[in-house]
Order: structure tokens, then sequence, then C-alpha cells
């Protein structure tokens, strides 16, 4: 397995793609994952900070690839965490309207229960 980035005796955290470091975790081994997924919004969009016009583009890897397609990576990529986290484990997804739909609409065709949804 690869090795980790950063490391304590509690927590491990990986730099790579999630599906190919979330294959090589045992099955129902991980008590808790927090997700942070692209929200696809790097389609030329601008926004307002401090006052100033400004890109939201990040790169390539937040680019929408469809709506279609953003569901199955959204889908596949969930369903790697499901294999992972023990049956009392926990997710935690970060999102915003851009993407928290299709990870809602995941979460339950993956039978996960939706405990709590927090908003700030």
């Amino acid at each position: 397995m690869k090795k980790p980035y950063f490391e304590t005796a509690y927590i491990q955290i990986f730099d790579g793609d999630c599906i190919d470091v979330l294959n090589v975790i045992p099955e129902k081994s991980v008590d808790m994952i927090f997700a942070d997924p692209p929200y696809f919004l790097s389609n030329g969009g601008i926004s307002c900070k401090a006052g100033k016009i400004v890109s939201v583009n990040k790169a390539d890897w937040d680019k929408s690839n469809g709506m279609d397609k953003d569901f199955e990576f959204t889908y596949n990529w969930i369903n790697a965490c499901r294999r992972v986290l023990k049956d009392n484990g926990t997710i935690w997804i970060s999102g915003m309207m851009h993407n928290i739909y299709q990870v809602g609409y995941a979460l339950q065709h993956l039978k996960f229960k939706i405990l709590n949804e927090i908003l700030v």
C-alpha cells in the first residue's frame, strides 16, 4: 500500500487518487472518512472575493465532465468508501450546490443513513 502523506498513531492521510488508495485499504477497517471531492466549478465561471472579480477555476480535476460522468465519478468514490468503512463508521463530505445533490443521491442509493447536514 502507498505510504501515508501524514500519519499519527490514530490518523493516516493519503495523497493520491481516492479510488486507488481506497482499493488497497482492507474492507470494513476505517472508522471515519472526511472527503472534500471536486465541486465541478472549473468551467470558466467567476465569483467576487474581497470586492474583486476572481476566477473559480481550480484545475482540470475540478472540471465537469457532464452530469452523467460527474455522477458516475461521485457514485464510484462513495461506493469505494462504503467498502472500507466499518459498519458503525462515519463519512463527512464537503460540498456545495454544484455537487452536493449528486453526493446525497449517491449516498441514498448506496443505502447510507444520512443523519445530519451541516450548513455554514
